[in-house]
């Protein structure tokens, strides 16, 4: 084992609550999971309650449960004081465990890319799913149990947005308008990295911590994304802004650990339609499930 690994969490995080209660990302998570290239470092599951839990308090679905599960993941966190954090998620809510605590163990000399779609700043009056709320909790704001969470809160100098091209009005709500957030979207990626080469280099981190959400890449390249239900597909490839290509987000990645120290990736919103459409398939079929199932797949379409 490398001592690099030793230092290495990979944390697996199948949350589906966050997201507005789809259970399709539990799937997607385990996928990531084993799709990644394996690891001799530390592993640990963060427990997810599999039962529907739509109850809204104070504004936010399912509150209790991922308030419960971000608590859960920052105990299997702290037992192992890891130097660095894979996330393989899960809805965009999993990253506030190991971000937090990747920002106080550095004593926050570290620098966000939000690898995003989306910039995860709505607050619960604008906006009921926690996924969609997690970079402002960060940043110290919104719902105050989430944000006492955080024990060393994010300044807005230490947030570049990479690929934002959507949702963009949550950015202007009372709490977040006078951040200014500093933001490439994907034209400014899509020759070279020097963009967000040249952000880094203003700041001097001492770590990076990288947020990608898989939603940021072209829903006509890559297909396991929330907006591209098949049922709807072709309306919205033409209705939402045209994401970054994959081959673009590997080079911006690679470019910056060539330079500086990658201590947390998160990967989130893997919504594999077609594995989850044949899962349950197979739980219904002769001699492999059960042929008085009569349950379709339980999911919420965007």
């Amino acid at each position: 084992m490398s001592a690099k690994n030793e230092k290495t969490l990979r944390l697996l995080f199948p949350q589906w609550q966050g997201g507005g209660n789809n259970p399709p990302y539990i799937l997607g998570a385990h996928l990531l999971n084993w799709l990644a290239p394996k690891s001799d470092g530390p592993f640990e599951e963060v427990p997810v309650d599999l039962t529907l839990d739509m109850e809204k308090v104070d504004g936010i679905v399912a509150k209790s449960t991922v308030l419960k599960q971000a608590r859960a993941a920052k105990e299997l966190i702290h037992k192992h004081n890891p130097e660095r954090i894979v996330v393989l998620g899960g809805d965009c809510s999993v990253e506030l465990a190991p971000f937090a605590y990747l920002n106080e163990k550095y004593n926050g000399d570290t620098s966000i890319l939000w690898v995003d779609a989306h910039p995860d700043v709505y607050i619960p009056e604008d906006f009921p799913n926690h996924h969609a709320m997690v970079l402002a909790n960060l940043l110290g704001v919104g719902d105050k149990e989430f944000v006492a969470e955080v024990p060393r809160i994010f300044n807005p100098e230490q947030v570049l947005y990479v690929g934002l091209n959507d949702l963009l009005d949550s950015l202007n709500s009372e709490p977040m308008r006078n951040m200014k957030l500093d933001s490439l979207g994907p034209d400014d990626i899509k020759q070279d990295s020097s963009k967000v080469l040249q952000w880094l280099s203003e700041r001097k981190p001492s770590k990076v911590i990288v947020h990608f959400d898989l939603d940021v890449l072209d829903m006509t390249e890559f297909r396991s994304l929330l907006v591209s239900y098949y049922k709807t597909y072709e309306e919205y490839k033409d209705k939402f802004p045209r994401g970054v290509s994959m081959e673009t987000i590997i080079r911006v990645l690679q470019d910056v650990a060539k330079s500086y120290d990658v201590v947390g990736l998160g990967i989130t919103e893997h919504f594999p339609w077609d594995s989850y459409f044949l899962q349950n398939m197979l739980s219904r079929l002769p001699l492999l499930g059960d042929i008085n199932n009569e349950q379709r797949p339980s999911f919420i379409a965007l």
